[in-house]
């Protein structure tokens, strides 16, 4: 891939409500039958803690239709509830008082059970199999109503209660490749114009402890590369994800149609998938920078119909903000690989070892300039010189915790006299003062003999992270 592209997700964090589900798919490991309800007041609790730490999605995932089961109906009227469908709103206004974005991944809805959403302010994800494969020995025999005609009717009953919805395709759970492909292609005919539909993705089958088929193999790469082209041609416009965790090639899928890694949960892993680690944002950005695939955060609501209550409007705006501020400054001031002075990985960089020199907010490194550096013969370029006084006025303000996150204002600098190339030179900073979000910072570059070349003196701007400091 020789031209950059960009490449999409959503911050997200999942609560699990209750494992209880009254279904027994043979690719799910997630089901239970006796898995009790998370208290409502827990559930405040978590969607707060997840709001703190950054997220601006909450996936609040569940079996489907635990409510059949005795044990949930006793915990739902513990908790104040005379539904299952009533909790779950209950659980949505909590997301939104914390301006995060509820989704909702509990299963099939009927419609009477969808009309009980229509003002919950969330969106629903469906996930999706391409196939009956209701026969014995195969993954939805003890599955009751799922298949591709039960979707493609949950989504009929979505678009009708005006509630926006994602599809996932479960794939590589005994389908044929000429099922999968077909349904795909249907499926997008059928509401690729849906302006509810927020994005599509594909979970290719891994077996996962606890599921009825551990044996079978997982979705080949080819396979997987396939039904990406597949999904692109059916759904043109819309984020094409898979999650990272399941397909460890997946910046090879790019020029294939990828264009989304969807809700990447980083902050609490995949319930559904517990064996298998959500990678670091690091880990991501590097997977994809190698292919120069640049990685960026995206809003969890892409469609104006489904800002339909003010706190929805106040909860999406407030989380774009959020997203705006960390795409602009805080996931670059996180990762900092790539810096010309300090980053190990920029292959024209200097690879100066700032953050090891260190000590409380005082930064001191000796740096020998060699002739690439110079300006006029045998003098260092004065723009070499500002770069390198900026470095260690900014790692002095950090100070060695690193506690404090922070981009340069304005500096100002004293060229004193001219600088040798091949001579030792000594770069020295100091925090000087505070003001509200403002830091101030003095450095040196000084010779051997104690001679000062030059001096600078520097102002930086705090940056807070959604969530607090790193």
């Amino acid at each position: 891939m020789n031209n950059s592209v960009s490449i999409s997700y959503v911050l997200s964090a999942y609560i699990e409500l209750t494992r209880t589900c009254h279904q027994s798919c043979g690719y799910c490991s997630f089901f239970s039958e006796d898995a009790p309800l998370l208290p409502i007041d827990e559930v405040k609790e978590k969607v707060a803690d997840i709001a703190r730490r950054g997220a601006t999605e909450v996936i609040f995932i569940s079996g489907e239709a635990p409510q059949d089961f005795p044990h949930i109906q006793i915990a739902l009227h513990q908790n104040g509830f005379s539904s299952f469908a009533d909790y779950l709103n209950a659980a949505c206004r909590e997301a939104l008082a914390q301006n995060l974005l509820p989704v909702l991944e509990v299963g099939y809805f009927d419609s009477f059970t969808m009309e009980r959403f229509i003002n919950a302010g969330c969106s629903v994800r469906l996930n999706l199999v391409c196939s009956t494969l209701s026969n014995p020995g195969q993954s939805l025999e003890k599955s009751r109503g799922r298949n591709p005609s039960a979707g493609r009717a949950c989504i009929e009953g979505l678009h009708a209660a005006g509630i926006p919805y994602s599809l996932g395709f479960v794939a590589g759970i005994g389908e044929t490749e000429e099922e999968r492909l077909k349904f795909i292609a249907e499926t997008g005919r059928f509401c690729t114009a849906d302006p509810l539909l927020q994005d599509v993705r594909l979970t290719p089958f891994q077996p996962s402890p606890g599921c009825s088929m551990p044996d079978r193999p997982p979705m080949s790469f080819a396979a997987v590369k396939k039904t990406i082209l597949a999904l692109r041609e059916a759904f043109p416009v819309h984020h094409i994800s898979l999650p990272p965790h399941l397909c460890y090639r997946f910046p090879e899928l790019v020029e294939a149609g990828l264009n989304d890694l969807g809700s990447v949960p980083v902050l609490t892993g995949d319930p559904t998938h517990r064996n298998f680690d959500v990678p670091s944002f690091e880990t991501l950005k590097v997977r994809l920078e190698e292919k120069n695939i640049m990685l960026y955060e995206r809003g969890t609501l892409s469609t104006p119909v489904a800002l339909n209550r003010p706190e929805v409007f106040e909860a999406v705006s407030n989380s774009r903000k959020l997203i705006e501020r960390r795409n602009l400054s805080g996931l670059n001031l996180i990762d900092n690989a790539h810096c010309f002075v300090c980053g190990p990985r920029n292959k024209s960089g200097l690879h100066i070892p700032v953050q090891k020199s260190v000590e409380g907010h005082t930064c001191t490194f000796t740096w020998v300039p060699g002739p690439a550096y110079q300006g006029y013969a045998g003098i260092v370029h004065g723009g070499i010189l500002s770069t390198l006084l900026d470095e260690a006025m900014a790692y002095a303000v950090m100070g060695a915790e690193k506690n404090i996150l922070a981009v340069t204002a304005d500096m100002h600098i004293r060229y004193l006299r001219p600088t040798p190339v091949g001579v030792p030179l000594k770069f020295a900073a100091t925090l000087t003062g505070q003001r509200k979000n403002l830091y101030f910072a003095r450095g040196s570059v000084i010779l051997p003999d104690g001679s000062v070349l030059a001096e600078a003196e520097g102002r930086f701007a705090e940056i807070v992270l959604p969530g607090g400091k790193k």
